[in-house]
């Protein structure tokens, strides 16, 4: 301030303040010899160290009571007690021109013995802007420290002037282009940092380090030296047993702070803003510890509640790997509940650069949950399979075998997109997957199932191609479409037909329908006829009275003398029921109005759908074959939805052409067949159609090496045409692709998915309404005692189609602020026992003072931050430590 804004602040007192003396203190004379250039009329100033306090007083009080003053002192405000004039002080103004002083006031400070500190804090003070900012942190009554640990959090610009939010920005402004550059010479250092050293602020960052984490190290103190120390305290605070010499050193040994470390990489990890720089961060220090080297002596139970290093993650899972490969007598139960604990935890739950893009832990981890379900399953039928009858196989199938081909096929799916992202953490388990799938469950099905296929069998199933109660395929417009359109002319129906949809894939479908608002999904089998290849699938599933197969090289079918093999052919058909067809694609690019506009007139809409077997029947991209499963079920509930909410429709059914085999071994010499055709009958004719899986021709007769049939029989077909099919799993030839197969007889192959969907209206409706469990605090824990209190919580529901898991964030919390970690768990329980649905939470309380007359919170949040429950607790932690 200069004197030109002296003179201009005085006059401003004088005539705004109403008052007519001033007391101007200037301690660190400033002014001292600039007085005579200040000029103020009608104002006459006098220095109250050239005249005495009697002679001021008599002199102010006995004169002209309008005459106004200004008394200038060359030194800082006395407290009252040594002021002489302090009954005029009363009734006049104080003034302070001092920087330091301006300050104080201007941040509201009362304590006027914070002078001296504000001065030697100049060089923060010079920037306005900082000034301004620390004026949203400081209060009336604060301390020095206070001041220091505001400033820091306005150079570091924190989201709250606390130490952990000022080290996850002081820390994040190391980290560049995804590298963490402390100790990086070539990289230009922190702004944050540099600025903290230049205004003087590191010997109270030390001083916050000490108070908050009990870290001291006078030797060798350095922001790397801190950070290896709090990780590794973190990881001594979560691990079992006892830490190797090379990381015990590192733990810090203030008991009642070290904690604190636990706490503040728990909230950093779980804070949006900043959990990726934890990320870069954990590595580096990580690769500095040389941690994946000294985690190969810790098993998993030792690491099950660590999140502190990436590589924990690879080593759990790594164990988890090799003890579900050599299984042990007490099964699985104790590795699952490992896994949900992990999948709840930071590693698997984080986003790795694209959000969009799946976190491979967590994938991995749902793999090896696929991997234990396949093994318990094949445990269950350690003695092999036994079915009295076909129809008794072909309902275990569809009551739970079909499970071996689903939890195969998921594993891989997501396997293969760890091996797609270079981890080959899984290669050791896809051999064991393999052994148990190929190399047992399809022996065993093909060798159970088979038998009812021989032709020396007494209920040989080639000689009927019929089951008690389950439908044929080549009824099907009969059985599901008829009826409908006969109970009401206002009826319509959508029929989709994914070609290769199998029946495994079509029960996850359903599940899927069925978790969703106002949609109910129920399924039924059917049996498929054989050959099981699309020319012959597509045609069954259309209305018709006769059925041919066409003897040329093609083998084309034709239905009541017409042919089936286009789009354009099928809506034909499908014309004399008020019927058409389109592709999905097609139907799926139309608007509401467009699409509406098509489906008006007709009553029955087939819709051709096919992913799988346009990906699985190439040797190009049969490998991506449950990949295009995944895509089917995405695109087919799609499709379901867009009828449903943009057509009106209200019912819609879902089937296939055939289903298909894929394995993902390649075939060996002893899995391709060779039929002898000079041991067929001797008036045979060339085949009209050579397949993967079959021969059809006329008067095939029989071979030893494969079973034999009519599709008269299993097509109910005008035309007698024979058919011979390896057994088993067995190929006729490899072209275009050997893994993914159909066209045989197999359970995969012809257990078809019957799939109606329909919308649920009135007193039905509430029955539809998806939501999540309820989760409850198990007692009444008002009272917290201990820094490290376990919690006890109970899902109220079994998690069913309906009634989704829930995952919750739960902390102690002073208001919205965090006052301990942040756990995330999950419950997802299906089992109907109380018992089974209890899940147990630690918190680590960070160390603080806390008022025990003041209410915090135990809180629950969703994972979007909303809030689930909010419990009222009282923290007394100093009395407990009393006793």
């Amino acid at each position: 301030m200069n004197t030109k804004q002296i003179s201009e602040t005085l006059n401003q007192i004088f005539s705004e303040k109403n008052k007519r003396i001033i007391f101007w203190y200037d301690g660190d004379k400033e002014f001292d010899e600039s007085l005579s250039t200040i000029a103020i009329p009608d104002a006459e100033l006098l220095r109250l160290d050239e005249h005495g306090a009697l002679e001021l007083k008599i002199k102010i009080e006995s004169e002209n009571p309008t005459v106004k003053y200004i008394l200038y002192a060359p030194w800082h405000e006395p407290p009252p007690e040594d002021e002489w004039l302090f009954d005029i002080r009363l009734y006049s103004h104080a003034f302070h021109a001092d920087n330091a002083s301006i300050i104080l006031k201007e941040l509201n400070l009362k304590n006027q013995s914070l002078h001296p500190y504000i001065k030697q804090k100049k060089a923060f003070f010079r920037s306005q802007d900082r000034v301004n900012r620390l004026k949203k942190w400081v209060q009336p009554n604060d301390t020095e420290d206070d001041i220091d640990l505001n400033m820091l959090a306005v150079i570091t610009r924190a989201d709250l002037a606390e130490p952990f939010s000022i080290l996850m920005k002081l820390f994040g402004s190391f980290c560049q282009e995804g590298k963490f550059t402390i100790a990086d010479p070539s990289k230009a250092q922190s702004k944050i940092w540099s600025e903290i050293e230049k205004l003087e602020l590191t010997p109270f960052f030390r001083k916050l380090l000490s108070r908050t984490f009990g870290y001291v190290n006078e030797e060798s103190p350095g922001l790397i030296d801190f950070l290896i120390r709090i990780f590794v305290t973190d990881f001594s605070n979560n691990t079992k047993g006892d830490l190797p010499a090379s990381l015990s050193h590192f733990v810090i040994q203030n008991s009642s702070l070290s904690m604190n470390a636990s706490v503040f990489l728990s909230q950093w990890r779980s804070n949006t803003g900043h959990f990726k720089n934890y990320n870069i961060i954990s590595q580096f220090i990580g690769n500095r510890l040389k941690i994946n080297d000294l985690l190969v002596s810790y098993d998993k139970e030792s690491l099950l509640e660590v999140m502190t290093f990436a590589a924990v993650e690879r080593r759990i899972i790594s164990a988890m790997r090799d003890q579900i490969i050599k299984f042990g007598e007490n099964g699985y139960t104790e590795i699952q509940d490992a896994i949900k604990i992990r999948l709840d935890g930071y590693w698997a739950t984080t986003v790795f650069g694209d959000p969009d893009q799946a976190n491979l832990y967590k994938t991995v981890y749902h793999a090896l949950e696929n991997a234990i379900l396949l093994f318990d399953l094949r445990k269950k039928y350690d003695a092999g399979f036994s079915y009295p009858s076909a129809k008794d196989m072909f309902s275990a199938y569809v009551n739970e075998l079909f499970l071996f081909d689903q939890y195969y096929r998921i594993f891989h799916e997501l396997a293969d997109k760890a091996d797609f992202a270079g981890w080959d953490i899984l290669k050791s388990l896809r051999e064991t997957v393999e052994d148990c799938y190929s190399g047992w469950f399809m022996d065993q099905l093909c060798l159970k199932w088979g038998d009812f296929l021989e032709a020396g069998y007494a209920d040989n199933l080639f000689e009927k191609w019929r089951l008690p109660g389950i439908p044929n395929q080549y009824n099907f417009f009969k059985n599901f479409i008829q009826p409908t359109l006969k109970e009401s002319a206002r009826n319509r129906l959508f029929v989709i037909v994914s070609d290769a949809f199998r029946f495994e894939t079509a029960e996850e479908l359903s599940r899927v329908i069925n978790g969703k608002y106002r949609l109910k999904a129920d399924m039924e089998p059917m049996l498929g006829v054989l050959p099981s290849y699309t020319a012959l699938g597509m045609a069954s599933l259309l209305p018709h009275q006769t059925m041919t197969i066409k003897d040329s090289a093609n083998a084309d079918v034709f239905i009541d003398g017409k042919p089936t093999k286009s789009l354009e052919q099928r809506a034909a058909a499908l014309s004399h029921y008020e019927g058409t067809a389109i592709k999905a694609d097609n139907l799926l690019s139309m608007s509401k109005d467009k699409g509406r506009e098509f489906v008006k007139p007709h009553r029955v809409i087939y819709i051709y759908h096919d992913q799988i077997d346009a990906v699985g029947d190439k040797a190009v991209s049969e490998s991506n074959t449950f990949d295009a499963a995944r895509k089917a079920i995405n695109e087919l509930y799609a499709l379901v939805s867009f009828i449903i909410n943009s057509l009106n429709g209200t019912r819609v059914i879902i089937t296939a052409d055939h289903g298909f085999i894929y394995q993902e071994k390649a075939p060996a010499p002893i899995d391709k067949s060779k039929i002898d055709k000079n041991k067929l009958e001797s008036n045979h004719k060339e085949p009209v159609k050579t397949h993967k899986r079959f021969l059809m021709g006329k008067n095939l007769g029989t071979s030893d090496q494969a079973f034999s049939g009519k599709t008269s029989v299993t097509a109910h077909t005008e035309t007698e045409m024979d058919f011979l099919m390896p057994k088993g799993t067995n190929r006729l030839n490899f072209v275009g692709g050997a893994r993914f197969f159909h066209g045989g007889a197999m359970l995969q192959e012809i257990v078809l998915p019957v799939v109606t969907v329909t919308e649920m209206k009135g007193k039905h409706l509430e029955k539809s309404e998806v939501r999540q469990v309820g989760v409850s605090l198990l007692g009444s824990i008002k009272k917290l005692v201990t820094n490290r209190p376990i919690y006890k919580f109970i899902q109220t529901e079994p998690v069913s189609d309906r009634m989704k898991p829930v995952t919750l964030k739960i902390s102690l919390r002073d208001g919205n602020d965090l006052i301990s970690n942040e756990e995330t768990i999950t419950f997802d329980s299906i089992s109907t026992s109380l018992d089974d649905r209890q899940k147990t939470v630690k918190l680590a309380l960070k160390n603080d003072s806390y008022d025990n007359k003041k209410e915090y919170h135990l809180v629950l949040r969703n994972l979007d931050d909303t809030e689930h429950d909010r419990i009222p607790v009282i923290i007394d932690i100093a009395f407990a430590n009393d006793f």
